[in-house]
């Protein structure tokens, strides 16, 4: 008598493909943290907290050039770039984790407004912020989540770190989005550098796991059939 292929196996690749048919819930926009940032350390062991992910701090690289838009693009960052042309991004002594940080050079009085552009939809990213601490030239710092469609989704201002009631001009701050829909940091600041971005890798989709979930065990009863 021929066994007949359980019916529950097949139809998990067709939940998949429902699945993937759906179309996707509203979300919730992305969620502010402050952390702390990395203060005058060598490497990255311990900090920043949160520690998570990939994390990238330019410090492999000389000091006072021109950061490479696509330095990075192997680690899951494709293009760093800042809104003015006239002045790239580029490496400089920080005060953050050691040697160098990122900014635009005292030409233009430190001020940037930079994305940094990951290479799918993560989940959390984060980056540290160092500022002037001179009251003559105070300064502002302010970061924004992009989608996939180029769109900014939250902003929110990074505030400076506060240690037993004395202000440091550094801080360390990102989003997190449990539905995975950032693809870019943004930071706009003045008088400032920026260190130690970091990010989460990017999940399989779950529709691409409910189609591969029906297929090994579709072989494994057809191999037990051909056995018996």
């Amino acid at each position: 008598m021929r066994k007949r292929c359980p019916a529950w196996i097949p139809m998990l690749g067709v939940l998949g493909l429902l699945w993937a048919a759906l179309p996707a819930p509203a979300t919730a926009a992305p969620v502010f943290f402050s952390g702390v940032p990395c203060l005058g350390t060598v490497g990255n062991t311990g900090c920043s907290t949160p520690r998570f992910g990939t994390i990238i701090n330019f410090d492999e690289l000389f000091t006072n050039i021109p950061l490479p838009p696509a330095q990075y693009a192997a680690l899951g960052v494709v293009s760093m770039t800042n809104s003015d042309p006239l002045f790239p991004l580029l490496t400089a002594p920080g005060s953050q984790s050691q040697f160098n940080a990122v900014g635009t050079g005292p030409d233009d009085r430190w001020a940037m407004n930079a994305i940094f552009q990951l290479a799918g939809p993560t989940d959390r990213v984060g980056i540290g912020i160092a500022d002037s601490s001179d009251p003559l030239h105070p300064a502002s710092n302010f970061i924004d989540a992009y989608d996939v469609h180029g769109n900014v989704t939250t902003h929110a201002q990074a505030a400076d770190l506060v240690i037993g009631g004395i202000t440091v001009p550094n801080n360390y701050s990102g989003f997190t989005d449990s539905s995975y829909e950032i693809v870019a940091l943004g930071v706009r600041c003045s008088f400032c550098q920026v260190d130690d971005l970091q990010f989460d890798p990017v999940p399989e989709p779950s529709s691409l796991l409910l189609l591969g979930a029906g297929l090994p065990l579709a072989m494994l009863w057809l191999r037990s059939r051909r056995a018996s």
